[in-house]
Order: structure tokens, then sequence, then C-alpha cells
């Protein structure tokens, strides 16, 4: 009888052990169905189109191209730039008067991103106009923390690519438009480069159009610094 009676309390012993098993298991399967993971969008957001609209960026394309849709750009690649080059930030005392204009401040006014004075040299001449000189074909777009005094690259263009604007989409996100070569259709193609500043990630747009890359190349740059008499 004794046997019969430790015989019964170990299979429900074995039976308890068995649901609580079970339980868990359905609760960690439950965990792992909650989980989503979320990726880049794949084409360009209403939120990000309406700063290119808000710039008058998207009047003037559509000037040179009528067909020009924000819509048609698609998700191309994304990729981590986890070791920019950082410097030390000690410009001229001209820097602001001459570049100031033009530098691109984030909302809350404590960085700015700077498109320019990396390969055209701006000084105002004794007429008070400003006169810039190309000074070479590459292009660097850099954030600038002027309370610490450093300087971040955050885009380098050889001559095969231009870089037309930057836009804050707030105070740790930011779209730059461009054009760069595409080496699978051995052409150039309107870009957008949206960067989150805080993870260091990159999430690259393109334009299937190789006529538009063609049109727009370096034109909005030279509308955006119209008050400046390029050399």
């Amino acid at each position: 009888m004794k046997y019969t009676i430790y015989t019964g309390l170990l299979a429900l012993l074995f039976a308890a052990c068995n649901n609580s098993s079970d339980k868990k298991a359905e609760d960690n399967d439950t965990d792992t169905d909650s989980i989503v993971v979320v990726g880049p969008d794949t084409t360009l957001t209403s939120e990000t189109i309406q700063k290119f609209h808000t710039a008058g960026f998207t009047d003037y394309v559509k000037t040179r191209i009528p067909s020009f849709d924000w819509s048609k750009f698609k998700y191309k690649s994304s990729y981590e730039e986890d070791s920019t080059l950082t410097s030390e930030f000690s410009p001229p005392k001209s820097y602001y008067a001459n570049y100031g204009s033009f530098l691109k401040y984030s909302p809350d006014s404590t960085r700015f991103i700077d498109l320019d004075s990396y390969n055209i040299d701006i000084v105002k001449d004794g007429r008070g106009r400003f006169i810039g000189t190309a000074g070479g074909p590459d292009t660097e777009v850099s954030l600038i923390n002027p309370k610490t005094g450093k300087k971040e690259r955050l885009l380098f263009m050889g001559p095969g690519g231009t870089v037309e604007d930057a836009f804050w989409l707030s105070n740790n996100e930011l779209a730059i438009v461009g054009t760069q070569e595409n080496e699978e259709d051995a052409g150039k193609k309107v870009t957008v480069w949206k960067i989150n500043l805080t993870d260091k990630m990159y999430d690259l747009y393109e334009l299937d159009d190789l006529d538009a890359a063609q049109k727009l190349a370096g034109t909005w740059r030279k509308e955006r610094l119209k008050g400046v008499t390029l050399k």
C-alpha cells in the first residue's frame, strides 16, 4: 500500500513538473513572438519630403525636372559609420562672417552642418561682395559642435559625386541630398543619405533615373550659394 501511495505521489510530481515546463515554453514562445524588428522605411517619409518642400528645394528641382517625384526614391542600403574622422574645430575669425548664412543649424542650435568650407574658399572683397573660389574636386560634409570645439566628418565625396543640401529632421537625425556614382548602372543617381547621429547609421535612398542626376548635379548648390560670386 505504501509503495502504491509513493508511486502515485511521484506520478503527480512528475506531471506537475511537465506542466510547469510546458507553461515556461509557452511563455517563452509568447515573448519571442512579441519581438518586432523595425527596419528602414522603404521610401522617404512624408515628414522628410516636407522638409525638402519647405526649403524650396522641391520647387527648384521641378523647374529642371518637371516629373521629379520624391515618392519614387527607393531604399537602397544601410551601413554604420563607426569610425568618422574627428578633428579640432578652430576656424579663422572670418569664418562665421563668410560662411554663417550657409551653415545648417540643428533645431536646438547646439550643432551645425558645414557643406561648403572644405572646397570653396569664400571671402568678402573690398566692396562687400562674397567671392567664392573652388579649392578642389572633393567635397566634405562636416558636423560641428562649437561648444566642444569638435568637427566630425559625416560624408566625403570625390569628383564623381556632389552634395546639394542638408536638412535637419530632428536634433539627432538629418538628410543630405546629392548625387553619386552608381556602380551597377555606370552613371550617377540622385541620392538621399538619412543619417542618425546617435547610432551612426546611414540609410541610402536612390532615384532610379540617370538623366535626373545629370540635370541636378551641382545646380541646387549654385542656387543655394547665389549670394556668392563663384570663380
